[in-house]
């Protein structure tokens, strides 16, 4: 049963990273053509947050383990980000993705970006649980 609402936004995050590998069209293009080892790398980077989002989510017993989990999945979604637009602006500097842009070619953009803001709303809520404990714990 879930109880605490920061387990619903890693789930949320969690989906949207799959979302991602679902959308063939996010790893196609003139970066994976151009380099080889981007779509690997890329895949690997988002598979390992989605990863530590789920192993995240059992962590809600020690609270500060899973808050510093969930900031470390926050910089992989950025570094993965970063890496995407890196890439394609050097593949093709951002000048055939007005012509021949599909709607998953932009889900490769939004899905990282919906994950980490849904990464943020859980670390706010770890972040709240911690202080109620602290204030719990100042009250005996």
């Amino acid at each position: 049963m879930i109880q605490r609402l920061q387990t619903v936004y890693l789930l949320l995050a969690v989906t949207c990273l799959a979302i991602l590998f679902l959308a063939e069209g996010a790893w196609t293009g003139n970066a994976s053509a151009s380099y080889s080892w981007y779509v690997p790398v890329s895949m690997g980077l988002f598979g390992l947050a989605a990863a530590g989002g789920v192993t995240s989510i059992f962590l809600y017993k020690d609270r500060d383990r899973q808050r510093g989990l969930v900031v470390l999945m926050q910089l992989v979604i950025l570094g993965g980000l970063l890496l995407k637009v890196v890439v394609t602006s050097l593949s093709d500097g951002f000048a055939s993705i007005s012509s021949n842009a599909s709607f998953e070619y932009w889900v490769g953009f939004a899905a990282p970006v919906m994950a980490y803001l849904m990464f943020l709303m859980a670390r706010r809520g770890i972040d709240k649980d911690i202080n109620l404990i602290k204030s719990m714990d100042r009250l005996r």
